[in-house]
């Protein structure tokens, strides 16, 4: 190919696409010319020539200047490096959800205080985050992941950090391959989850992945559990209430935590014809304080909506903060929903709507009337259960329980529009409604 003199985001002539006999691919790049220095080279491949062209071509339609993103990053960055600037943009990213930011940065940088695990291997101070990140295969990524013994998600949660930073090498130029493409499966095997977890794994130690909803029998004996277990000496009974009213809710809306807690009192219920619309969540996360003043004005959050850190706003952009605020929508588009509550959960809402205070706009508030997060709800359930032998429950059981009870009078398709599923979901039968056990009877077939 001439290196011939070439403006910038034109591309040079095609290479001839040469088989790949390891990868199984045809390869081919070009040139493009770029505003400053030398023009960097896009790399592309595909299953025939025609289609390694056709996505060459669209690489050079998505073609971006060098000098974009070298301004983050050196030739020579390390993997730790390379996963920081990564972040740093993801965080930047208004069509991202600001609160996976959270969980990205626990993955990449070590725990620095409270009660986080110091053995846990992250990507910054490992081996691997101390490579050159040019130079680094596939088999590096493996050996990293193999020493992880957490849950699978935590490793496929690293495993899609590195993918996505490696990839922005090679929009760079500076890599013609992604290696953690080249990783297979999920990068080792995993250990038995403990905690309460475990306790869960131990009802049923041979199928632990199957869905666990209250029997009709443990349904009551929560319920009794909770009337037992309300009023407690010296404890407040608003808050006793309130904890009550939201397992109700919850329950008759098969809502996950947050969504319960993100009722509204007026703009949610339509009390005249007993329906309940769930169309928002409460997000408690770790949020850069630029993130936060963002969703502040994307989701135009009032007062009531967002529970701001102690010493606000007296922080830098770069410093990371604890938040809650209520998300104008919910997990997936088709979460948003309105259901037909019965007449116990009516009489609740009514309740709570005659006695709630002037501003209050939630119908589980807190003190203040300001949004409550779900790990509050989740102490006192762990409180309530305690010693009932159902201690390996938590409250999204509520909603487990709730979708199951509507499959067995209706069916699973009624089940997954309760939850808010897709149409033939898989979701919901691996992690809510279990499979119904029928006795096969065919003694007559001799």
């Amino acid at each position: 190919m001439s290196q011939i003199e070439l403006a910038p985001g034109v591309p040079g002539n095609f290479s001839e696409p040469k088989w790949n006999a390891a990868r199984r691919t045809f390869q081919i790049y070009c040139l493009v010319g770029e505003p400053y220095g030398e023009p960097s080279k896009l790399h592309a491949s595909g299953n025939s020539k025609p289609k390694a062209r056709a996505n060459l071509k669209r690489r050079i339609a998505e073609w971006k200047p060098r000098a974009e993103s070298l301004g983050t990053y050196s030739s020579n960055v390390t993997v730790e490096e390379l996963c920081q600037a990564w972040l740093h943009r993801y965080e930047r990213d208004a069509t991202k959800r600001p609160q996976n930011a959270k969980h990205y940065r626990r993955e990449i940088y070590p725990a620095a205080k409270g009660r986080g695990n110091k053995d846990k291997i992250t990507i910054s101070g490992s081996v691997l985050g101390k490579m050159r990140a040019s130079e680094t295969r596939p088999f590096h990524v493996r050996i990293h992941l193999e020493q992880m013994t957490g849950t699978a998600y935590k490793k496929n949660r690293q495993k899609s950090i590195l993918r996505n930073a490696f990839q922005l090498l090679i929009d760079d130029g500076l890599r013609d391959d992604n290696p953690v493409n080249s990783v297979a499966g999920k990068g080792g095997a995993t250990k038995v989850p403990s905690g309460r977890a475990g306790l869960r794994s131990a009802v049923n130690p041979y199928f632990a992945d199957e869905p666990r909803p209250f029997s009709a029998d443990e349904m009551n004996r929560y319920w009794e559990a909770e009337r037992c277990y309300f009023p407690r000496p010296n404890a407040c009974r608003w808050f006793e209430q309130r904890y009550m009213d939201f397992t109700l809710l919850a329950y008759e809306l098969a809502a996950r935590p947050s969504e319960a807690l993100a009722v509204r009192l007026d703009d949610d219920v339509d009390y005249d014809r007993c329906e309940v619309t769930v169309a928002g969540t409460i997000i408690d996360t770790e949020l850069r304080v630029h993130q936060v003043k963002s969703i502040v004005e994307q989701y135009d959050l009032r007062d009531d909506e967002i529970v701001f850190p102690r010493g606000w706003p007296d922080f830098d952009d770069e410093d990371v903060v604890c938040v809650a605020y209520r998300q104008p929508f919910t997990k997936t588009a088709k979460s948003m929903r309105t259901i037909k509550v019965g007449p116990a959960c009516m009489v609740m809402l009514r309740r709570r709507r005659i006695g709630a205070r002037p501003g209050h706009r939630l119908v589980l508030p807190s003190r203040t009337g300001k949004v409550v997060r779900s790990e509050q709800m989740s102490l006192t359930w762990s409180k309530v259960v305690k010693e009932t032998g159902l201690q390996w429950s938590t409250p999204r059981t509520l909603r487990s329980t709730r979708a199951t009870r509507v499959a067995e009078q209706y069916d699973l398709p009624a089940a997954r529009l309760i939850l808010g599923h897709e149409v033939d979901s898989p979701v919901t039968a691996q992690h809510y409604v279990p499979d119904k056990r029928r006795v096969v009877d065919l003694a007559d077939a001799r």
